[in-house]
């Protein structure tokens, strides 16, 4: 007999929950805290299925969508690379839930749909596709046991991570929780994605990050400082057993200083004393080398994922990457390198 299939409704959030938080390795991006956020900074459309055998949830399916001039864009995640996709205790509960998928995937209207795998688990049957886009998880495990867990952080890094930090340290670098201060997060966010001419994230992601998640427990802000002045922060958020790196921030000036090395191994340490598992760095571009490299450093383990892409309009490759950009802010539409106009990017 298949698991009955029902959209997640309030009534259903606790045993959505207790599902979540019995999967190990579940990441904050299926949360429903995450899904409101999601949902009031975007704008968008949700539905977040989920497989029942009796009582007892065994599978869900988040997906959310943008209509646009093109049609609807649907991702099973969308934002900064959220990932999705089935995550289910059963086999069963995998298949009728892709089946929704691929149903959902393939309806009139849609012109594309992004399934974002999770990293660290493995898609043997993948969703119904047109179109494959690779990226690397890299996490690192903060699973170092009942010891002196600060040795045990610095001996899992790479020598260069270990001299950052005593750098730091020896330039005066204090650093201190103060999840008060996403005002310096978002300002220096901002400075740094105008120096290399990035996409930063808008005012209501840092407004809207204390209406929906809770300081001290769902997120924190690192702050460092010297000689009194703040000069570097890190917005981290918490979920069951993982910690997501999400946005850093250092003033231009005081990079020399190497404050972000001090914040990180301070953050690893306290993650780990409070029984977190691991810590993960997000998705990397294969052409990121340099990112790659950075995080690799600080321990962290690769996790080759993909994104499954059913592209059912081909004429949305004849579009430039602005055009989509502004049609379907903050969703996966198609990679950027598959455009056939002269304006393409990596995405």
């Amino acid at each position: 007999m298949k698991p009955k299939l029902s959209v997640l409704v309030p009534e259903d959030e606790p045993a959505y929950n207790a599902f979540l938080l019995g999967i190990e390795d579940s990441l904050l991006y299926y949360s429903v805290r995450y899904k409101s956020f999601l949902q009031d900074l975007l704008g968008c459309e949700a539905q977040y299925w989920l497989a029942w055998e009796g009582e007892r949830v065994t599978g869900v399916l988040p997906v959310m969508w943008r209509d646009g001039p093109y049609g609807r864009i649907l991702n099973s995640l969308p934002y900064y690379g959220s990932n999705g996709g089935v995550l289910a205790t059963f086999p069963d509960a995998s298949s009728v839930l892709m089946e929704k998928y691929n149903e959902l995937a393939s309806a009139p209207g849609v012109a594309a749909a992004t399934w974002v795998c999770h990293p660290l688990r493995r898609t043997d049957v993948p969703p119904a596709h047109t179109l494959v886009d690779e990226r690397i998880g890299q996490f690192t495990s903060l699973d170092w046991g009942q010891v002196d867990v600060e040795s045990a952080m610095r001996a899992a890094m790479d020598g260069s991570a270990r001299r950052n930090i005593r750098k730091a340290e020896t330039s005066g670098v204090k650093v201190l929780v103060a999840n008060d201060r996403l005002d310096f997060i978002r300002d220096v966010h901002w400075e740094n994605m105008g120096e290399i001419g990035g996409k930063g994230k808008t005012a209501d992601f840092f407004a809207k990050v204390p209406q929906h998640f809770t300081a001290g427990d769902d997120y924190r802000v690192y702050i460092a400082e010297r000689n009194g002045t703040l000069i570097s922060g890190l917005l981290l958020f918490y979920f069951n057993r993982t910690v997501e790196y999400f946005t850093p921030v250092t003033v231009s000036n005081e990079r020399e200083s190497q404050p972000m090395a001090l914040i990180l191994a301070q953050a690893m340490v306290d993650a780990a004393r409070e029984g977190f598992l691991r810590w993960n760095w997000g998705g990397t571009w294969l052409s990121q080398e340099g990112v790659w490299r950075f995080k690799r450093k600080w321990g962290a383990q690769d996790h080759a994922y993909q994104y499954f892409i059913q592209l059912n309009d081909p004429a949305l490759l004849n579009c430039t990457k602005s055009e989509l950009l502004r049609a379907y802010p903050d969703f996966f539409v198609v990679p950027f390198g598959n455009l056939k106009t002269e304006e393409r990017a990596n995405g």
